[in-house]
């Protein structure tokens, strides 16, 4: 993914996260100190998890609004770049989803007939109304070599820090 301005936040973001992660990963492996041997890998890989939604937070919250939104539709973007189409499917509104894509298949059908391998993000415009954000992207392929942009809106309503859920106009 070809990286604008406004995504290099949060990039340095995932970025720092990846980095904490692995960190965390080696501490637990070689801390010494702590008994980790009693523990199941299931139990060290929830309590990783549960401390990367912890640093993931507290990056969210150092960001500015519009930052913040730029990254929950990066995240979106992202899952689907990686072929992980029931992540994604999960970041859509319950309504969004029942009226557009009722069932993850449909939803897989769509993202892999409308949307590129790899995708570049223009964010063009931003606005927000009431509880609701939303955010004008021109998408486009930087391997296509052609003008391949297409114009899409996110609406995005973030209910807690890292706690959202979008929907876009359907392409």
């Amino acid at each position: 993914m070809r990286i604008k301005d406004s995504n290099k936040h949060a990039i340095i973001i995932v970025a720092g996260i990846l980095i904490v992660v692995i960190l965390v990963f080696l501490d637990l492996r070689g801390n010494k100190g702590t008994d980790y041997g009693n523990l199941t890998q299931e139990e060290i890989s929830v309590a990783l998890e549960k401390e990367i939604d912890e640093m993931e937070i507290n990056t969210v919250a150092s960001l500015n609004e519009r930052d913040r939104i730029e990254y929950y539709v990066s995240k979106f973007v992202e899952a689907i770049e990686e072929k992980d189409y029931e992540k994604a499917y999960d970041m859509l509104y319950e309504d969004f989803k029942e009226n557009y894509f009722p069932t993850l298949s449909s939803f897989e059908e769509y993202a892999k007939s409308k949307f590129s391998k790899v995708l570049s993000l223009d964010h063009t415009n931003f606005e927000r109304n009431g509880d609701y954000y939303i955010l004008w992207i021109t998408m486009s392929d930087p391997l296509s070599g052609k003008n391949s942009g297409k114009d899409i809106n996110f609406v995005v309503r973030e209910n807690a820090l890292n706690d959202f859920d979008l929907s876009f106009s359907v392409i």
